[in-house]
């Protein structure tokens, strides 16, 4: 039992561990791509930025000259746009061209690219020289003409846009604290759900072992009762038993006087005395030793054809009629246990009835299997007595050793069948025999 209880226990932790690493994979991966987005959006952005910034450099350098003013001034709007620290255009020699900004914070800005950094930079490369109408030589930038304007030089520019990171390593904050959040919770949840288990678990355990030892209990009370119901049968008679043999032992030259009984009457007492002790510690060790039922088929028209004319002269003698009503089934029974059974109920019924009353046996098919009743018209049980019939040594009929019915009881139960009394004060009881296996004819 322990084994299984450790087994069911283990299991259930591996699968509660196998589910809440699942669930929180899943939210890490959630996490991630969220954090891949947020910094896919950022590349992006500033790659648009780049964008922009060729594209308004081309579509004012169509005759291949540009004014240095201009291109300020798109690099300072460009810079004016959400999360951009600065932006730069230096020539191919490595020359500053341009700037928008916050240009220290380009200059000191590393070209690493961190995740939690602070700041992005952003790097592409483009040959303006090539994209621009020609018109005349391409001289160095810092050799501007007249007009302000210069030639672009044959060669790769290079674009850095510095992006601030601030907004989205907060955003990604935020989704880590989620992540974890929602992680302790199917955490803290799972442990939760295998520790109830485990109390359910235990509280079942505990009930049976309360269970079990709620019934030790029963039956040590029922066997101290049943103990002290064989001392009390058995003091009484054994108290006779010394009475009739000093009786005998005080009578002289083995003669009887008058007024005492005979010898012989004495010795007849005391075998009579002796026998009604020995009926009672069989019919104990009857009732504390389960009988071992051995299930035979037997018909039960010829079965009770051949046992009731054993009843018949005790009923007989109490002057009531005993009557059977043929059934023409088979059943599966121990026939000595059937027997016993029968004749218990029977003089039970003999004791509860009065001269010229009756008693009848009847079998009733249900479904599959088959009742067995012994009903009598004699004084009935109380409703308040009724439950009690069945304790060991409980009686209503002086004289009776009250074990009649709990024997009845114990080898309905060795078959699997159930004992059922009803009864009606003053109009009778009925004792069935419940669920009693029928043998369907082949």
């Amino acid at each position: 039992m322990n084994i299984n209880r450790w087994r069911i226990r283990l299991w259930l932790v591996v699968m509660v561990t196998i589910f809440s690493t699942a669930i929180c994979y899943t939210l890490y991966t959630s996490y991630q791509a969220e954090v891949d987005a947020h910094h896919s959006r950022m590349q992006v952005r500033g790659q648009t930025l780049l964008d922009a910034l060729k594209a308004g450099i081309l579509a004012q350098g169509r005759i291949g000259r540009y004014r240095g003013d201009k291109l300020t001034i798109i690099l300072e709007e460009l810079a004016r746009s959400r999360d951009v620290i600065a932006i730069t255009l230096r020539d191919p020699d490595g020359n500053l061209v341009a700037s928008g900004g916050q240009w220290d914070a380009l200059a000191d800005a590393t070209r690493d690219i961190q995740r939690e950094s602070p700041r992005l930079e952003i790097v592409d490369h483009f040959d303006f020289s090539a994209q621009c109408a020609p018109g005349g030589g391409f001289g160095r930038p810092s050799k501007e003409s007249t007009d302000g304007s210069f030639t672009f030089q044959s060669g790769s520019y290079e674009l850095i846009a510095l992006l601030d990171l601030t907004e989205m390593n907060r955003a990604i904050h935020h989704e880590r604290v989620q992540f974890w959040f929602y992680a302790g919770v199917v955490c803290v949840a799972s442990a939760l759900g295998v520790l109830t288990f485990l109390l359910l678990l235990k509280r079942k355990a505990l009930g049976i072992e309360l269970a079990n030892a709620r019934e030790h209990a029963r039956q040590e009370e029922k066997a101290a009762r049943l103990g002290a119901g064989l001392a009390h049968e058995t003091k009484n008679p054994l108290g006779i038993v010394r009475g009739l043999a000093q009786s005998i032992a005080t009578c002289p030259n083995g003669c009887c006087t008058n007024t005492c009984c005979t010898i012989k009457n004495h010795a007849k007492d005391i075998v009579d005395e002796v026998d009604r002790v020995i009926g009672g510690i069989n019919s104990f060790l009857e009732l504390s030793r389960p009988p071992e039922a051995k299930p035979v088929c037997i018909n039960l028209d010829a079965f009770l054809s051949d046992f009731l004319p054993l009843a018949q002269m005790d009923a007989s003698a109490a002057k009531v009629t005993l009557l059977c009503d043929p059934c023409g089934y088979c059943v599966m029974a121990d026939e000595n246990l059937l027997r016993r059974a029968l004749l218990n109920l029977i003089l039970n019924g003999l004791r509860a009835s009065k001269p010229g009353q009756s008693i009848r046996v009847t079998a009733r098919r249900n479904g599959g299997t088959l009742s067995l009743t012994v009903a009598d018209e004699g004084c009935g049980i109380s409703a308040e007595d009724l439950p009690r019939v069945t304790e060991p040594y409980f009686t209503q009929f002086p004289g009776g050793s009250g074990l009649g019915l709990p024997i009845v009881e114990r080898i309905a139960s060795a078959h699997g069948w159930a004992l059922r009394l009803e009864s009606i004060l003053n109009q009778g009881t009925k004792s069935s025999l419940v669920g009693i296996s029928i043998v369907e004819p082949s």
